[in-house]
Order: C-alpha cells, then structure tokens, then sequence
C-alpha cells in the first residue's frame, strides 16, 4: 500500500516546510502544485524538491484556486497508483495526529473514502499577549509549539482508495470513491497563526467570496457553534481584518503536547449514514445516477460552507 499525496499552496512560507516534511514520514510521493505565491514560498518548494526526491513539484502560475485542480494534478499523476494505494487531500496548513500508513492499513476493504476529524488551531486572545510581548522571538518557534487552542469543529475528505476505474479530472472529489469509512483520521489544522498571516490569508480569500465566504466580511463565529451549521447565504458587512480572527482561549480545548484531543462528535458535520452511502454508491455507477447526485451534493456543499 502507498500514499500520494496532493497540495495546492499560496503564500504559506511560514509553514509549508514543516508542513511537507511531516507528510513525507507517511508519503511515497507529494505532488505539489503553487498557484501564485509571492513571499518566498515558491523557492522554499523548489529547495525541498531538490533536497528530498519524494517531492514532485508540478506546476507554478497564477491562476486562481478551485477545488477541481486537486483532481487534474490527478489525472496527470494516476499512473503511479495502483489498486489498493491511497490518495490524500493533504493542506499546506495541517499536520496528521494519526499515522495515515498505520490508519489506511486498518480501513476495511469494503470502504474507499476516509474523512477527517479536525483540530482547528486559532490565534487566541492568550497567543495575541504573548506574541505583542516579543513578536521576533514568538514567531521563530513553530507553528505547533506556539499554537496550543483548538476546537475540533471540522471534519472533510482526506483519502480515497485508489481503483483502475477511479476518475477525479474536473471533480471536488471523484464520483465513484466507494464508501465512507466510520473512522475519522485526525489532523491538527493552523488557518490563523500570526497578524501578519492572517492579514494575507483574509487578502488572497476575500478576492473569491463565492468560495470562501466565511472570510469575506466579519460574521465568523466566536463561539463553540461550527462553521458549517451557518445556514443560508451569508451577510455583507464589513470586510473582515486579523483582529477578527482572533478566538478566546477561554472557548478552546488545551493541546497540552501529551497527545491526547477532545473529539466533539456534536461540532462536527455528520458522517453521511451508510444506507445512504451504499445508495449513493450505487447511483453513481450510472449515468442517470450521476445526473441526480452530482447537483445534489454540489447544492449541500453550498449549504454547509467552507472551513
């Protein structure tokens, strides 16, 4: 069994390195696609490509970001799988609290799609006084040693099995993926991890608000209630700033570095149930099927949002 691993970057200078170093202790290959960086994270890749063969950089330019772009670097790359490997969604921004060899080796065959339970990290009221204090010395210890306060508030697709008749080319996700895995694999997420990168990160989103809505303007939510259950479309207000971001560490879960996380079943979107499953499964296989399904799921992905 193998691992490929597919990662979309822009602008993430402060963290991509650690980022791909971690997912090379799991990945037979990392495909790494830049589109538009312009504070030096473009030359960190091509550094690493050049130290570590495992890291196959794809493509550079500035075009804007889709989900499907995943699923063309697919297509190019789908030679190299064979049935039974795995392929990952993997961010510029997460590290994998399980071991994804040792998690994919233990999913049943009966079962293709794995999704994620996600420790999203933020940028606390208690990071903000320790950051004003020193802002040089906080900013050079890593991400994960300066972040402890998270909530695990997330949960989306991260592995699919590969198989001969897998398709993913112009897709979020490929249509015949299998079902989903009961089992979630865990993952610490650091969307928010400093003033200044937040500012970027608000900057580069808020140019597509169709796609990432919830950083378009100040409505983020403070407090415990997750992201996805926003329903509707959301308001206009004003455009959101770092300081909008910032979450309070009192509303947070402690990541006392002991490798022990509060799993919230109730703050994640649910596991879609396996009758369901099974039937989209089926319905997929046809073309009537993926006539019916495909708008379906396109209108619940508008619903529930974007992490």
């Amino acid at each position: 069994m193998k691992i490929f691993s597919i990662c979309c970057v822009r602008d993430e200078n402060d963290i991509v390195g650690e980022t791909l170093k971690a997912a090379l202790e799991w990945s037979d290959r990392i495909f790494v696609f830049d589109n538009g960086s312009v504070d030096g994270t473009w030359e960190t890749l091509q550094d690493l490509a050049n130290c570590y063969p495992k890291i196959e950089l794809v493509g550079h330019d500035d075009r804007r970001f889709t989900d499907e772009l995943r699923g063309e670097i697919f297509e190019t790359r789908r030679h190299v799988a064979s049935p039974g490997d795995w392929w990952c969604r993997l961010d510029s921004d997460e590290f994998f609290i399980d071991d994804p060899a040792q998690f994919l080796g233990n999913v049943p065959q009966s079962y293709g799609f794995v999704l994620s339970a996600t420790m999203n990290f933020y940028f606390t009221d208690a990071d903000l006084k320790n950051y004003e204090e020193n802002p040089a010395e906080w900013l050079a210890r890593s991400v994960q040693e300066r972040l402890r306060y998270y909530q695990n508030n997330w949960s989306e697709p991260r592995f699919v099995r590969h198989r001969g008749d897998l398709h993913w080319g112009g897709l979020i996700w490929p249509h015949n993926r299998g079902r989903t895995s009961p089992s979630r694999i865990r993952l610490k997420h650091f969307p928010y991890r400093s003033p200044a990168q937040i500012s970027k990160r608000l900057a580069i989103r808020q140019q597509q608000p169709g796609l990432f809505k919830h950083e378009a303007n100040r409505a983020l939510a403070k407090g415990l209630q997750p992201d996805w259950m926003e329903k509707g479309p959301m308001p206009f207000h004003e455009l959101a700033s770092w300081r909008d971001r910032v979450r309070e560490a009192a509303e947070c879960d402690v990541d006392r570095g002991d490798g022990m996380f509060f799993m919230r079943d109730d703050l994640m979107p649910p596991l879609p149930s396996p009758a369901l499953d099974l039937v989209k499964v089926g319905l997929r296989r046809t073309q009537v099927g993926r006539a019916i399904v495909s708008p379906l799921l396109r209108w619940r992905r508008s619903q529930l949002g974007r992490r």
